[in-house]
C-alpha cells in the first residue's frame, strides 16, 4: 500500500468564475428614491391622521376614564382656555387618575391647560399658585405639604376649587369602599367658571311646602344641591309677602323683638324660575296675584301640585290655584290616577305608581339616554291635567298614562275598601295628561328671546330626594333637569352617570395585623424550610437505589445486572 494521491481536477469539474454584477442603473435608482419618498409620505400622512383621529381604549372597570357626552359637548364647545392647575403630591392616590382623566379631556379640545404642581418638589410653583388664588397650606408631620384645594380649574381670574371629597366619595367606611366623582367634578367645574350668570330659582313657602333644607327620601335637599352645584342660586320665599331669602330668620316672635318688616315684592321679581313644591294647603289669593304676575310679567315657574286629602278624608283640598294653571292654559282634575298596563305600573300597589309615556317636546331630549339605558320618569300619587276652556295658549303635553288608565273622581269611597280598581261610569278614561309645558307669548316691550315658560306636573313626587338618590329613579331626576333648564333657558345640568364604587383599602384590627405578621414572619418561612428539608431527604434516598448516580458497580456487575442470588457464571448464554 503505497502513498494515494488525490486525482487531478478535470476540466469538468471547474466551475465559473463569479460574475461581476453590473452597476446600478438610473431607473433603479429612481425607482428606489420614489419607494423612500413614499414611505416618507406615508408615514407623516398616518401621523396627521393618527393625530386628527386620537383615540385611546379605556380598559378599566366601569370606564373609569371614558367620557360621557355632557363632558365631551362641554369641551368642545370651548371657545377659550381654561387652565387647571393639580395640586396633588407624587405619591397621592388621586394623582395617577387625575392624570389619565385629563388627558381624555385633552383629546378633546386644544383650549384646556393643565399644570401639575406638586407642592414637595415645585415649591415656588407652588407658591405662585398659592399666592394668586389664595390656596390655604400647611404641613403634616412627616413634612407634606397639604392644601384645601386638590385642583383649581380656572377661566382668567375667575376659579373654582375642588378639594379631595368632591373628587371621591366615600361610599361604606367599614368596608373603605369609594366612588369615583372625578368626571363630575371637573366638568362641573369647567361649567361653573364659564358662566357668568347665576340664575336664581326661588321656592315658594309657607302652603305647607317642603322646606329645600329637608332631607330623606321625600325632602327637597337634593334638588337644592343638584341646583347649587350646576350654578344655580337658590332660595326660598315665605308665603303671604315679597319674599326673603332662604336663611334669614324672623324673630318677631321673641321677647323684645321688633316684628319684621316684610320683604319688598321686588325680590319675587329677582327670580329665574319660581317652583311651587306640592303646596297642601289652600294658597292665599294674594301669593296667587304674585306668582301669576310674575308669569306674565316675563317669568317662568315650575307648578308640581297633586291631590291633597282634607283632614277629614272625605274630599280634597281646594288648593286655590285654578287661575294661576289658567294663565298656562291647564286645568287640575279632581281625580287619582291608577295605571293598569302592567308594562307601566309598579309591582307593588294598585297602580299609584306608574312610569307615563314621554311625549316629543326639547325638555323631553334629555330623557333619550336615560330611555336607552332602561330608565324613565316615574310618578307617585298623581291627578290628571286637561287643557283649560279659555286658555291663552295651547299647553303641549309632557308626561302621559296609557289609554288603560282611569282618573278615579270617587278615591275616597273606594278607599274605604280598597280593592284592584277598576273604571267606572264618570271616571276620566286613558290616556290622561300628568305634565304640560307651555310658553306665553313675550309681554310688551320685553327683550327676552322668549316668552313665559311654565310646566305643570301633577305630582310633587317628581321633585323628591329619592329621585337623585335611587338610581332607577334617575328617569325622573333627568326630567325635573330638564324641565328647569328650558324654565331657566340655561344648558342642560350635567348629566354623568355614577361609577361604580370601589374598595379603596382594607381596615385591619390589631389581632389581624398581628395574624399577619405571624405569617410573614414564622410560618411561612417555616412552611419553606420544612419544603426544602422534604426535597433534599427525597433526593438523598433515590441516590442511594441500585442504579442510582452513586451506584459505582456499573451496569457489569451482578447487582447491576440484577442477576438472581447475586451471580451469574461468565460465558453463559
Amino acid at each position: 500500500m503505497g502513498d494515494e494521491r488525490p486525482d487531478p481536477p478535470s476540466a469538468h469539474d471547474e466551475s465559473p468564475p463569479p460574475r461581476v454584477p453590473p452597476g446600478t442603473s438610473l431607473g433603479e435608482k429612481l425607482s428606489t428614491s420614489v419607494g423612500i419618498i413614499a414611505a416618507m409620505v406615508l408615514a407623516v400622512l398616518v401621523n396627521l391622521l393618527v393625530a386628527r383621529h386620537y383615540k385611546r381604549w379605556d380598559w378599566t372597570q366601569g370606564g373609569l376614564y371614558t367620557l360621557s357626552d355632557a363632558t365631551v359637548s362641554t369641551l368642545r364647545a370651548l371657545e377659550e382656555p381654561i387652565r387647571v392647575y393639580v395640586l396633588l403630591s407624587e405619591a397621592d392616590p388621586l394623582t395617577l387618575s387625575v392624570r389619565h382623566l385629563l388627558d381624555a379631556y385633552r383629546a378633546e379640545t386644544t383650549r384646556l391647560e393643565v399644570a401639575v404642581t406638586d407642592p414637595d418638589r415645585r415649591p415656588a410653583e407652588f407658591l405662585a399658585v398659592q399666592q394668586r388664588y389664595g390656596v390655604v397650606a400647611g404641613k403634616t408631620e412627616d413634612g407634606r405639604i397639604v392644601t384645601d384645594a386638590a385642583i383649581i380649574v380656572a377661566r382668567g381670574d375667575r376659579p373654582h376649587f375642588l378639594s379631595a371629597s368632591d373628587l371621591v366619595e366615600v361610599e361604606d367606611e367599614d368596608d373603605l369602599r369609594a366612588r369615583p366623582r372625578l368626571e363630575q367634578a371637573l366638568t362641573g367645574a369647567i361649567r361653573s367658571v364659564l358662566r357668568s350668570d347665576r340664575p336664581r330659582v326661588c321656592f315658594a313657602s309657607g302652603h305647607g311646602e317642603k322646606s329645600i333644607d329637608v332631607g330623606g327620601a321625600d325632602g327637597l335637599a337634593a334638588l337644592k344641591d343638584r341646583l347649587n352645584k350646576n350654578n344655580y342660586e337658590v332660595v326660598e320665599l315665605g308665603g303671604g309677602r315679597g319674599g326673603h331669602d332662604h336663611g334669614d330668620h324672623d324673630h318677631g316672635d321673641e321677647p323684645g323683638a321688633a316684628p319684621e318688616e316684610p320683604a319688598p315684592e321686588a325680590d319675587l321679581g329677582r327670580c329665574r324660575v319660581l317652583v311651587l313644591a306640592g303646596p297642601s294647603q289652600p294658597v292665599p289669593p294674594g301669593d296667587v296675584a304674585r306668582y301669576r304676575a310674575f308669569i306674565e310679567e316675563g317669568g317662568s315657574a315650575l307648578l308640581a301640585i297633586g291631590p291633597v286629602p282634607d283632614e277629614s278624608e272625605q274630599r280634597y283640598v281646594d288648593l286655590g290655584l285654578a287661575g294661576l294653571l289658567a294663565v298656562a292654559g291647564v286645568e287640575l282634575r279632581s281625580d287619582f290616577v291608577f295605571e293598569l298596563d302592567p308594562k307601566l305600573r309598579s309591582t307593588q300597589g294598585f297602580g299609584e305608581t306608574f312610569a307615563p309615556v314621554v311625549r316629543p317636546h326639547p325638555i323631553t331630549e334629555g330623557l333619550v339616554k336615560a330611555a336607552d339605558q332602561g330608565l324613565g320618569p316615574v310618578l307617585t300619587v298623581a291627578s290628571s291635567l286637561g287643557p283649560a276652556a279659555s286658555g291663552p295658549v295651547a299647553p303641549a303635553p309632557l308626561l302621559v298614562t296609557s289609554d288603560k288608565a282611569f282618573g278615579m273622581v270617587d278615591f275616597f269611597g273606594w278607599a274605604r275598601d280598597p280593592s284592584e280598581p277598576k273604571p267606572r261610569d264618570g271616571d276620566h278614561p286613558g290616556p290622561l295628561t300628568v305634565a304640560y309645558a307651555a310658553e306665553l307669548p313675550k309681554p310688551a316691550g320685553s327683550s327676552a328671546a322668549h316668552g313665559p315658560r311654565v310646566v305643570v306636573i301633577s305630582s310633587p313626587s317628581a321633585l323628591y330626594s329619592a329621585n337623585w338618590q335611587s338610581p332607577e329613579l334617575r328617569g325622573t331626576a333627568v326630567f325635573v333637569e330638564s324641565a328647569l333648564s328650558w324654565l331657566a333657558a340655561s344648558p342642560p345640568m350635567l348629566d354623568i352617570p355614577d361609577k361604580p364604587a370601589v374598595t379603596a383599602g382594607l381596615r385591619l384590627s390589631e389581632d389581624a395585623l398581628a395574624g399577619v405578621f405571624r405569617y410573614v414572619v414564622v410560618y411561612m418561612p417555616l412552611a419553606a424550610a420544612l419544603l426544602g428539608l422534604a426535597v433534599h431527604l427525597s433526593r438523598r434516598g433515590s441516590e442511594r437505589r441500585p442504579g442510582g448516580p452513586d451506584d459505582k458497580r456499573g451496569p457489569g456487575s451482578p447487582a447491576g445486572r440484577g442477576a438472581p442470588g447475586g451471580a451469574e457464571r461468565e460465558g453463559a448464554p
